[in-house]
């Protein structure tokens, strides 16, 4: 959104996608982790690059504004979901077969999963930093953001910058997908679910600071969840929507904005 000024709803489809994609070749196709989970991702990717050149090309070339690529991009989400529900028939799709390792200190019980994705996310944070500040893509993206009409002037090519946003989000929006097939699973609602808890995370942590807003605004909400889902377990939703109205009323920009 901070670059393409779109606000693209099936981002969570391409999570999910991939998700199913993993899967279906770890679970049900008995192909091997790191392989499945590097075709999942790629898929992601690609999918997400498609729906750009399929639905919100052609929408954009012919006059449609932000509200008309929304409903499209709404509408590529609801077909997906359809598509993966009756795939599914409901049931959580889930990728490991075993249970997960545990650890106890004390009174905390520890998941060792949990560390193998807190590092991961590290990785691929410090891996799009570099990215985005050493090279000349990222100095592209970058501009975009602050000013996308004189970037264009100035000679940013902004088909192949958009391209190579699409395929990078999609992309880590897949490995995020992977990474909860195999923990929690996937239903044909996760997309949809993960994507507006993302939109809470971003508009806390606002839109102009690429990285930094959405390490705050994840972290933030993620500790907000977690005492929540401690406390009042059924008042999760409740809460992290309640934050959102707040911000959007009391400060739009976010946290970082």
């Amino acid at each position: 959104f901070a670059t393409l000024r779109i606000f693209h709803v099936a981002h969570g489809t391409v999570f999910m996608a991939a998700g199913y994609v993993f899967f279906a070749l770890h679970r049900l196709g008995e192909v091997n982790l790191l392989l499945a989970a590097g075709i999942a991702v790629a898929v992601a990717a690609v999918i997400g690059l498609l729906i750009d050149k399929i639905i919100y090309g052609p929408v954009l070339a012919r006059g449609g504004g932000m509200f008309s690529v929304f409903i499209a991009s709404l509408g590529v989400s609801l077909i997906f979901e359809s598509a993966f529900l009756a795939w599914s028939k409901g049931v959580v799709s889930v990728a490991r077969t075993g249970l997960l390792d545990i650890f106890i200190v004390g009174d905390v019980i520890f998941r060792s999963f949990d560390f193998f994705v807190f590092a991961v996310v590290g990785v691929a944070y410090g891996a799009l930093y570099l990215w985005l500040h050493r090279t000349s893509t990222g100095l592209e993206i970058r501009g975009l953001t602050d000013n996308a009409e004189l970037s264009a002037i100035v000679g940013v090519e902004v088909e192949k910058t958009r391209n190579a946003i699409f395929l990078v989000a999609s992309g880590l929006a897949g490995l995020a997908g992977v990474l909860t097939a195999y923990d929690t699973g996937m239903t044909p609602s996760s997309g949809v679910q993960t994507l507006f808890i993302g939109v809470v995370a971003v508009i806390l942590g606002g839109t102009r600071n690429l990285l930094l807003g959405t390490i705050v605004g994840a972290a933030a909400l993620g500790m907000l969840t977690a005492f929540a889902g401690f406390l009042f377990p059924a008042w999760i939703s409740f809460a992290i929507f309640m934050m959102m109205i707040v911000l959007i009323i009391f400060r739009p920009q976010g946290l970082l904005g």
